[in-house]
C-alpha cells in the first residue's frame, strides 16, 4: 500500500473490502444452502428419468422359466412351409445300408428363418385401345404404380418410412440396410425423397385426424424441442384416446394451437402449466396433478413435514376417488368430492415457511379449479401422461438421429408421427397402415392373424 496515502482513502479501501467480503460470504452461504438441498430427480420434479443416476441393480441372473404361480409358456408349433426328412442312411459301427429299412420318428423340432430377399421389378406396361365411338381408352394403372418418373413401389416407400420413423434409422444407415438385408440398391438422397414422397401421400389421412381431434370434446397436448436447420423448434401434440397429431413448428408460443383449432374450441384441454398451453382455445383447463406431485414430493424431501404431505395425501385420496366412481352412488360421490376440495382450499390457507413450499402453495391456489376437472368428469384424466409419451418417440428419434436439415424433413417427420401413433392407438400396425395409404395390399402375414379394414377418418 502507497505510503502518502491519507486516512480518509485508506478507510475507503477498507470499506470496500469489506463490502466485497461481505457480498461473497452471502454467496458462499447461499451456494451451502443449495448444496444442503435435496437433488432433483424424476421422482420430486420434471427432470427426465434419463438424468437420474439409477440404483444398482442385483446382477444375479434371475430363474428361468414363469414365476411362481405362472403356467410356463412356450413358441407353439405352427404348420410347416417345409419339412426335412432326416432319416439313417448307413450304420457308424458296421457300415450296413439302412436306407431300405422302416424307420420310426424319434424327435421333431421346427426352425424358422428368413430366406435371402430379393427385390422384385415390376415392369408397367400400359396399353391403350381405340373404341367404336372413336376414343381412346388407356389401361388403367394400379394406385402406387400409376407415377412414370418413379423408380420404387409403395413396399419401397412404405419400408423406408417404417425404418425412419420408426426405429429411427438415419439416411446412410438406412442405405447400407436395405443393400444389406434386401439387396436394394439406394441413396441416401433417394430415400429423403422416399419419406418426402410419403409425407404428401400421408398429408390426407393426417388432416382428417386433425378434424377428428378438433370434433373432441377434451384434448390433450404438450411439447417438445426440435432441431431444424440448426435452430430450435418444437413439436407439437393434440391427442384423444383414439387419435394423435403432430406439428412441427418454430415457435412455442400459443398461435401454434389457434392455427391447429382453427375455429374449434374444446371443452376440457388438458396441459401442463406452460403459458402457451393455458391460453389454448378451449373452455376449461385440466393441469397435469402428476407434475404437482413431483413437486410437492420435492417440497417434503426439503423439509416440509405439514403442507406438502398433506396435500399429496390429498391428490392421491383424489385419484383413488375418481377410480371408485362407478362403484359408489353418486349422492355419495358428489359429497366426497366437495369434502376433498374443502380440505384442499382449507391447506392452502397453512400458513409455511420455505420458500418452496410457499411458491407451490401460491401455484395450486391459482391453478385451483383445474385441479379436480377429473373428479368431475371421467372422460377427463387425472395427468397429461399420454401426450408426454405420444412424445417419447420423438425425443428418442431426436437423440438419436438429430436434427433436420430442411423444415420439409420435420414436416415429414411430424406426419408420419400423426401416423403411426394414431394407428398404434386405434389398433392398427403401423406397417400395415403405411402400404394401405401408399398404394398396395399388406400381405405379410400369418395364417392366424387377422386385421381390421385401416380407417383413420372418424366413424
Amino acid at each position: 500500500m502507497p505510503e502518502d496515502l491519507s486516512r480518509e482513502a485508506m478507510w475507503e479501501i477498507i470499506l470496500g473490502l469489506r463490502a466485497e467480503l461481505e457480498a461473497a460470504q452471502a454467496k458462499i452461504a447461499d451456494l451451502e444452502a443449495q448444496l444442503k438441498k435435496p437433488k432433483k430427480t424424476s421422482r420430486n420434479s420434471s427432470v427426465p428419468s434419463s438424468q437420474t443416476i439409477k440404483q444398482r441393480r442385483d446382477n444375479r441372473r434371475a430363474r428361468r422359466g414363469g414365476k411362481p404361480g405362472h403356467a410356463g409358456k412356450s413358441r407353439e408349433n405352427q404348420p410347416p412351409d417345409e419339412v426335412l426328412e432326416c432319416r439313417a442312411e448307413v450304420c457308424p459301427g458296421c457300415g450296413a445300408d439302412l436306407s431300405q429299412q422302416t424307420q420310426t420318428l424319434a424327435s421333431m423340432h421346427q426352425i424358422i428363418d428368413i430366406p435371402p430377399v430379393q427385390p422384385q421389378v415390376i415392369e408397367v406396361r400400359q396399353y391403350q385401345a381405340t373404341c367404336r365411338c372413336g376414343g381412346c381408352v388407356l389401361g388403367e394403372v394400379p394406385q402406387g404404380y400409376n407415377e412414370p418418373q418413379q423408380i420404387f413401389g409403395p413396399g419401397v416407400h412404405s419400408l423406408l418410412s417404417y425404418l425412419n420413423g420408426t426405429h429411427h434409422i438415419a439416411q446412410q444407415r438406412l442405405a447400407e440396410l436395405m443393400q444389406a438385408v434386401f439387396g436394394l440398391d439406394i441413396s441416401a438422397g433417394a430415400i429423403v425423397n422416399s419419406l418426402q414422397r410419403s409425407a404428401r401421400q400421408l398429408a390426407a389421412p393426417a388432416h382428417d385426424i386433425l378434424c377428428d381431434i378438433r370434433r373432441s370434446g377434451v384434448i390433450g397436448s404438450d411439447e417438445t424441442g426440435l432441431r431444424v436447420e440448426g435452430a430450435n423448434w418444437w413439436l407439437w401434440v393434440l391427442q384423444t384416446p383414439t387419435a394423435s397429431y403432430f406439428a412441427a413448428a418454430d415457435t412455442r408460443a400459443g398461435d401454434v394451437l389457434e392455427a391447429l383449432m382453427f375455429d374449434a374450441v374444446a371443452e376440457v384441454w388438458c396441459s401442463d402449466l406452460f403459458s402457451a398451453q393455458l391460453t389454448a382455445p378451449a373452455r376449461r383447463f385440466a393441469v397435469c396433478n402428476a407434475h404437482y406431485l413431483r413437486k410437492l414430493q420435492y417440497a417434503i424431501d426439503v423439509g416440509d413435514t405439514t403442507f406438502a404431505p398433506a396435500f399429496q395425501y390429498l391428490l392421491r385420496e383424489a385419484l383413488h376417488l375418481a377410480r371408485a366412481r362407478d362403484d359408489l352412488p353418486p349422492d355419495l360421490y358428489t359429497q366426497q368430492v366437495e369434502t376433498v376440495k374443502a380440505a384442499a382450499q382449507h391447506l392452502l390457507t397453512w400458513p409455511v415457511v420455505l420458500e418452496d413450499s410457499r411458491k407451490l402453495q401460491n401455484s395450486l391456489s391459482r391453478h385451483f379449479d383445474k385441479l379436480w376437472v377429473f373428479l368431475e368428469r371421467p372422460d377427463v384424466p387425472f395427468d397429461n401422461n399420454a401426450s408426454e409419451r405420444a412424445l417419447r418417440p420423438a425425443v428418442i428419434h431426436r437423440k438419436v438421429i438429430g436434427g433436420f436439415r430442411t423444415e420439409d424433413g420435420a414436416t415429414a417427420y411430424a406426419t408420419y408421427r400423426t401416423l403411426e401413433d394414431t394407428a398404434r392407438k386405434r389398433g392398427q400396425p403401423i406397417l400395415h397402415a403405411l402400404y394401405e395409404v401408399l398404394g398396395q395390399p399388406f400381405c405379410w402375414l400369418t395364417r392366424t392373424q387377422q386385421l381390421h379394414p385401416l380407417c383413420f377418418s372418424s366413424q
